[in-house]
């Protein structure tokens, strides 16, 4: 994996956009690494600060612990953590040299079409962080090791095999990981179609739609019914979900660009940058300013 050189040269911005490039000759938008390669390969200053990849990355913990940042969220990572980035989102290393991992990057193009209706289908597919022991760790871990060894062994194959069969394996792996059993899925939602077609369009219009209303309209739902789906499946009310996506949005926005307070209202759809901050502020503790300038100081 190889930081794409425009992006890594900006050091003006805090949090930097990561493209993928392979780092292979026969690119298969899917590599596999030890936490230890990438940590040789980038070179100590390059985990310092926190990054926006435009890609997946899929790790699985085997030594070691430290904390992992995802979307302004800690996680405790050891031993059978699996944590996954998916792109857009911000990270943070943390202590990287205080475990090992073994690490799967690999592009959104990756998955076929029906796998990804599946995952997006699945509720745990928005998870970021598992815990895992006995049979669960067991399943997951044979099948990156199976993925490590058709990765590190191209042997006769034509190269549009090995794709496939880099691309089927990973498919396996995410797909157990999302429907594993037991209680290893902590705060994870519940599945259930209402809540998974309001979740949709909540991502596509968040920063046009407030109203629990409209988007009970445009799903085909009463409003009533969207709540208690909602509440069921995320623990919390359907405004409270919406103002939460709205919240995440303004979060990413403010630690990675350079755009000013009232630009990135603007772009959430707030009319000014005062009914912004209230709203920003009700919801986070601080000001917008000061929550940049936080993540900027880190």
């Amino acid at each position: 994996m190889k930081m794409s050189p425009e992006l890594v040269k900006n050091r003006q911005v805090p949090v930097r956009d990561v493209g993928y490039a392979s780092s292979v000759a026969d690119a298969t938008e899917i590599e596999v690494l030890s936490l230890d390669t990438i940590r040789i390969n980038g070179g100590s200053a390059e985990f310092v600060g926190p990054q926006r990849p435009q890609f997946h990355l899929l790790a699985l913990v085997t030594e070691g612990s430290a904390l992992h940042t995802i979307d302004f969220v800690n996680y405790a990572v050891s031993p059978g953590t699996v944590f996954w980035v998916r792109p857009g989102q911000v990270q943070q290393w943390g202590r990287i040299q205080d475990f090992e991992a073994m690490v799967v990057l690999f592009t959104p193009s990756s998955l076929d079409a029906v796998s990804q209706q599946l995952l997006d289908g699945n509720a745990h597919s928005r998870q970021a962080a598992w815990q895992l022991s006995g049979e669960n760790l067991e399943t997951i871990s044979t099948g990156m090791k199976h993925l490590n060894l058709n990765y590190g062994c191209p042997d006769t194959s034509a190269p549009v095999v090995r794709a496939a069969i880099l691309r089927h394996t990973l498919t396996a792996i995410l797909l157990k990981l999302t429907h594993l059993g037991g209680q290893e899925q902590s705060s994870v939602l519940a599945h259930n179609d209402v809540f998974e077609r309001f979740h949709a369009v909540v991502e596509r219009d968040f920063a046009t739609v407030r109203s629990v209303s409209e988007y009970a309209n445009k799903i085909g739902y009463s409003e009533k019914t969207v709540l208690r789906a909602t509440r069921a499946a995320a623990g919390m009310t359907a405004k409270q979900y919406i103002d939460q996506r709205v919240v995440l949005e303004a979060k990413r926005l403010l630690s990675f660009g350079t755009d000013t307070v009232t630009q990135v209202a603007s772009k959430l759809g707030f009319d000014d940058s005062a009914n912004f901050t209230k709203f920003f502020a009700t919801r986070v503790g601080v000001s917008p300013l000061t929550f940049r300038q936080d993540v900027r100081a880190r």
